[in-house]
């Protein structure tokens, strides 16, 4: 019997080549803003091999990277000093963010690394360390500012509600570009209303919920919407497969899609603003029908589950399947598909999966759940 997790990263490959490629405009390339590089504490680890190859293998020609967390600033000049060295012998394939917490010398870091060959500035915010309020974020946009280069910053699960904090800043300093990883989607409405007044304020679509991309599309200007996988938790396949799939059902022109694909972030690593935001390009009231809606929630209730390495008890993957019913066309054929076969690769990695890394026994499972959910609410 073929090997589930090995049968699933076909799959996966096999439907980004027939399904998902075909949607990006005549060679169009890509620029990936949000990717990890080194080691985690929690085990996660992505080498300079491993992200430069896949980037090639889908078409990823520029890639922002920056360290994972680290215990001091002192780790993090270490670190700093990797990425840059490693974007150095890139071919320019890679452009390095520098990093650094809260602590004694952590806007002397920032300095120090963007004089060394840093080209932008990754903070993480999360409660218990941190808030998108503290002073680091402040320093960190003045300097962006006068350097005319961007910050990425945390924007997602974990967080307190932050855009009331992060619009002072962004008057002040109206030539920061800053970009709200994972979708803003830990204060998406305020975010949305801010980034309509703040041009320099822009979002990147790294998240596993595809609604929030669609709101993204539906409410935000495209010029301020770019390519993020947060490599390595995401992949280009289903990422692609999410972006892709949800512009063409907006019916987002090809000039749109090649700005959120590069252009955005072509402007953006360069420092500067759009001259003129564009109305956003997406429906203002999601159209979607009730058998995929059912089929979409049914797939979002698994994700927490495989995260957190449980069983399906309540076999929320049969209720998705049966919310799709009889499939009807190629992409939701190919949905059911990634749907039967997460359920055999969730059960084999729940056993035989490895502990190394926090989410390494659930690669191939989430992965599939996201891009079958993607093939549903979307095809």
């Amino acid at each position: 019997m073929t090997d589930p997790v090995v049968a699933g990263t076909a799959l996966i490959d096999r439907c980004h080549r027939d399904l998902v490629a075909p949607l990006l405009p005549a060679g169009q390339p890509l620029w990936d803003v949000h990717a990890h590089l080194g080691e985690d504490e929690d085990g996660s680890v992505l080498d300079v091999e491993l992200l430069t190859g896949e980037a090639r293998r889908f078409g990823v020609e520029r890639t922002f990277v920056f360290p994972f967390r680290h215990a001091d600033v002192a780790a993090y000049r270490e670190q700093n000093d990797a990425v840059i060295a490693a974007a150095a012998s890139s071919d320019g394939m890679l452009i390095p963010f520098c990093r650094v917490e809260p602590g004694p010398g952590d806007v002397a870091e920032l300095a120090r690394a963007l004089d060394a060959g840093a080209r932008g500035i990754k903070l993480h915010p999360l409660t218990g360390r941190f808030e998108v309020g503290h002073p680091l974020v402040a320093s960190a946009l003045e300097l962006a500012e006068a350097r005319s280069l961007p910050v990425l910053l945390h924007a997602g699960r974990g967080i307190a509600t932050f855009a009331a904090r992060l619009e002072p800043m962004l008057e002040r300093h109206p030539a920061a570009q800053v970009i709200l990883a994972h979708a803003g989607i830990g204060d998406q409405e305020a975010s949305i209303e801010t980034a309509a007044r703040h041009p320099n304020l822009v979002f990147d679509v790294a998240v596993w919920n595809l609604l929030d991309i669609v709101a993204l599309v539906a409410r935000v200007a495209p010029e301020q919407i770019l390519y993020g996988t947060d490599a390595p938790y995401y992949g280009h396949a289903c990422s692609q497969a999410k972006v892709l799939l949800a512009l063409r059902a907006a019916g987002v022109e090809q000039r749109h899609v090649r700005a959120m694909l590069w252009d955005n972030a072509a402007r953006i690593a360069g420092g500067r603003s759009p001259d003129s935001p564009s109305p956003p390009v997406g429906a203002r009231v999601a159209g979607f029908d009730y058998r995929r809606l059912r089929a979409h929630e049914y797939l979002l209730a698994c994700a927490p589950l495989v995260w957190t390495r449980q069983p399906d008890l309540l076999q929320a993957l049969r209720l998705a399947r049966h919310a799709v019913g009889n499939p009807g066309n190629r992409e939701l054929e190919a949905a059911c598909e990634m749907i039967d076969l997460a359920a055999l690769c969730w059960a084999q990695e729940l056993e035989q999966g490895s502990r190394r890394e926090i989410l390494s026994l659930s690669w191939t499972t989430f992965r599939l759940l996201e891009f079958a959910d993607a093939l549903i609410l979307c095809s």
